[in-house]
């Protein structure tokens, strides 16, 4: 294993190969088509003579600045915010050149799920560490917001709530509740949105409500999503019988990566880091 130089800061050409490499692994993933991280990895040790584990953060730093651009970024390079200035400035530069790769990343928003996909999810995953941005979050460009792009495809939302129902569905028919299991109500569809949850489940046990809050992307699960005031207010009122169910991933098929789900239960308020975006205004 290689050591890094002491005290020596990384070079230009360095970085270069970093975000050459990175991005290549990107358009990849946004096409969709197999690749090996390690490889990539490993094609850098040539002439990048750092560790494999500062190779792994500076990748990580890319997924930073990628995150603060409104960008996608690799699922498994979760963003490391302790950014390099030179990093930050050639990550930008390379994704405001590359017209190509930002239409790449609408088409991956916006593309509509097919009305029979059907994707099983079969556990809840444990929930991710998430570093939050930083306090002081520069104010940068932004070309595109791709998470509230993605947030605005109806078609992918709602095979994500499917595949929550469907879930639902059949842990409480597995718990021997099947009456329960036919109760299972998908809220959003039958009594439209703006009730703060998208379905209604049940405690197999004390036969509880439960107010579940479903947030779908085709991409890592530490992806930042939003939320509105309505579903962070009313899961405050529903304490620990609300929970917001991230599916992630969903319909991948890069390298067979499976979609998943983690949970969030109680009020979004503790269990989120949250940003002001916008607000409704009018004259005073």
């Amino acid at each position: 294993m290689k050591e890094d130089r002491v005290a020596e800061p990384w070079s230009v050409r360095e970085v270069d190969r970093v975000v050459d490499a990175y991005f290549a692994m990107l358009g990849l993933e946004l096409a969709h088509e197999d690749y090996s991280k390690t490889e990539f990895r490993r094609g850098l040790t040539t002439d990048v003579h750092r560790s494999d584990g500062s190779l792994e953060f500076k990748f990580q730093n890319v997924s930073a600045v990628l995150d603060e651009l409104g960008a996608f970024w690799i699922p498994g390079y979760k963003p490391r915010r302790n950014v390099q200035q030179l990093l930050r400035e050639r990550v930008t530069q390379r994704y405001e050149n590359d017209a190509d790769l930002r239409q790449d990343m609408l088409r991956a928003a916006e593309a509509p799920v097919a009305v029979d996909f059907h994707r099983p999810l079969d556990a809840i995953a444990v929930t991710p560490v998430v570093e939050p941005p930083m306090r002081s979050r520069r104010r940068v460009g932004r070309h595109v917001d791709f998470a509230a792009r993605e947030a605005a495809n109806r078609s992918l939302g709602l095979a994500g709530e499917l595949a929550i129902v469907d879930f639902e569905r059949r842990a409480l028919a597995a718990a021997g509740r099947a009456d329960l299991a036919e109760a299972v109500r998908h809220v959003s569809v039958v009594d439209g949105d703006g009730l703060g949850y998208d379905v209604l489940s049940f405690d197999a046990t004390t036969e509880a409500e439960r107010y579940i809050e479903v947030k779908t992307t085709r991409f890592a699960k530490e992806l930042p999503f939003h939320v509105s005031r309505n579903e962070v207010e009313f899961s405050q009122e529903a304490g620990d019988a609300y929970s917001l169910a991230r599916v992630y991933q969903f319909g991948s098929t890069t390298r067979g990566r499976p979609s998943g789900q983690f949970r969030l239960t109680g009020a979004l308020s503790d269990t989120l880091w949250l940003e002001a975006q916008d607000y409704l205004a009018g004259p005073a």
